[in-house]
């Protein structure tokens, strides 16, 4: 684990300023004149502590909150995803995994560890304040942790964690799947945000005991059967924003097994 901003990263955060558009005055004019009005009205503000950021440039994160992200790096769990002690590079299992070992999940991956800072008052202002934005910049950075990972093989299907639809009303739209889309275009990948639901509301995982978790997520996801016969023994990457205790990454990895999917991998913007 390590606070030092990786070139990759730096590049997702802190794009170079975009060159002129090409092609007929006029279009150029309106388009320079459309994102000036766009930074003028909604000025680009840190996501995690507010500060302004230069307009054009970065609409994510100021420079200070990166620098403070408990990144992870090639010291991880190759099964939960967690970050594991300095120079032990990859295991296939940690304490973390020992106490919830995350059941038919081949292997997983996250960006960065879920606690108070940046990562998680991203996550937060994507999902509690539409800020939809942000899908973006949290898409590509996992992306790029699944590439550097290689947990996604060509030909891989990518699966957003669901919401139940009354969650999604209410939310307007579901923050996995906003994720999952600009991972799908950064890797060149097939998403299908249809194959798995979910029909009733949970509770948060971390908030329960180790007996209530057991029972909260049973029965809770189901694949669409019609859908699910077109990817028999296809390899899935399931998409979420946070993995806490494994246990909703491992119930709908168990509900895609069952439906006849092959392999099941997760991959997430933070770990727990």
């Amino acid at each position: 684990m390590s606070t030092v901003l990786a070139p990759a990263m730096e590049r997702i955060l802190f794009p170079q300023p975009q060159a002129a558009a090409r092609g007929p005055l006029l279009r150029r004019v309106l388009s320079g004149a459309l994102a000036a009005g766009l930074d003028l009205l909604f000025p680009p503000h840190c996501a995690s502590c507010g500060t302004p950021l230069p307009a054009g440039t970065n609409t994510a994160l100021c420079r200070g909150c990166a620098e403070r992200i408990p990144w992870l790096g090639a010291d991880r769990c190759e099964r939960c995803g967690a970050g594991v002690g300095q120079g032990e590079g990859v295991v296939r299992e940690c304490p973390s995994c020992r106490n919830h070992a995350p059941a038919f999940v081949h292997a997983a991956c996250t960006v960065a560890r879920y606690m108070e800072g940046p990562v998680r008052n991203l996550i937060l202002a994507l999902k509690f304040s539409a800020r939809q934005h942000l899908a973006r910049p949290l898409g590509e950075m996992l992306a790029q942790r699944i590439r550097e990972t290689e947990l996604a093989p060509p030909n891989t299907l990518l699966i957003p964690a669901p919401l139940t639809r009354r969650a999604l009303r209410r939310r307007g739209f579901n923050q996995a799947e906003e994720i999952a889309i600009n991972v799908a275009r950064c890797l060149n990948l097939p998403l299908e945000p249809r194959l798995l639901r979910k029909i009733r509301h949970t509770l948060p995982q971390a908030t329960l005991t180790h007996e209530q978790r057991r029972t909260n997520l049973k029965g809770a996801f189901v694949c669409d059967p019609r859908i699910a016969a077109h990817y028999k023994g296809r390899r899935v990457l399931l998409i979420d924003d946070v993995i806490t205790t494994c246990g909703t990454a491992s119930e709908c990895a168990r509900t895609l097994a069952a439906a006849g999917v092959g392999e099941v991998r997760a991959a997430a913007i933070a770990r727990g």
